[in-house]
């Protein structure tokens, strides 16, 4: 990590931490699946302890983790990522029941730019209106992968149509590997916020490895094959889960 990005890191500890019985049924939508753990998997579980009810929404199929693969070519392994979500939701206490696939393309989640990104919207704010979150957790606007910006780009859009208007926390994932000191200067533009998440820190480890193609050599004929390392994992196997909030 650079060092602002070290030094962000560092204060973790320090930032203000909230109680999650605030956030309130929530919905978590996830570029890929294994992002909602790695980015809240311990507050959903503390979520679900509580009996508030979590949704989750995942928007890529994930199919471009392992391009190259004959074993499991994109249909096949489509299935067994929504398989690895379900079985992740369910062990941080979540209902299979209470889960979305839109099922876009992975890497090709729309943007501003692109021609389907209003029908993307307009799929997003359908669901939305029939779970009626009131707190929505979604990637961090900048974060370093581009199905994580479109996904913020889409539920940014989302927000200046929907006549009840849920709290929003972004979540990083690929800031501690990929982020840069713009990256920091634009989050201390937001509010931090942290949440404690040492009683369901284990939950959230064991979700992760419901995740079996993401942190394995379970696809094995794909070198290229993307795989969750260790120092990556790392940086979310703490009892501390970080989110920001824009300010306006």
């Amino acid at each position: 990590m650079i060092k602002e990005i070290t030094k962000l890191w560092s204060q973790l500890g320090d930032l203000e931490a909230v109680d999650v019985e605030k956030f309130g049924i929530s919905l978590v939508i996830a570029p890929h699946p294994d992002d909602e753990t790695l980015g809240c998997g311990g507050t959903v579980a503390l979520l679900r302890k509580l009996e508030i009810p979590v949704h989750f929404i995942f928007v890529s199929d994930g199919t471009m983790s392992h391009p190259n693969s004959k074993k499991f070519p994109e249909s096949k392994l489509r299935k067994l990522r929504e398989k690895e979500a379900k079985d992740a939701v369910v062990t941080l206490g979540g209902d299979s029941e209470c889960m979305e696939f839109m099922r876009i393309k992975d890497t090709r989640v729309p943007n501003r730019e692109d021609a389907d990104f209003s029908d993307t919207v307009h799929r997003m704010i359908k669901s939305i209106n029939l779970i009626q979150p009131e707190t929505v957790f979604v990637p961090w606007q900048k974060d370093p992968h581009r199905d994580h910006q479109a996904t913020w780009e889409i539920m940014s859009e989302v927000l200046k149509k929907l006549d009840v208007k849920p709290r929003v926390l972004e979540y990083p994932i690929w800031l501690w590997e990929l982020g840069d000191p713009e990256d920091v200067a634009s989050i201390d533009q937001m509010k931090k916020l942290t949440v404690n998440i040492e009683e369901t820190l284990p939950a959230k480890n064991k979700a992760l490895t419901a995740h079996v193609s993401q942190v394995t050599r379970m696809i094995d004929d794909d070198p290229g094959g993307f795989i969750l390392s260790p120092e990556v994992i790392a940086h979310f196997n703490i009892p501390t889960e970080v989110f920001f909030e824009s300010i306006n």
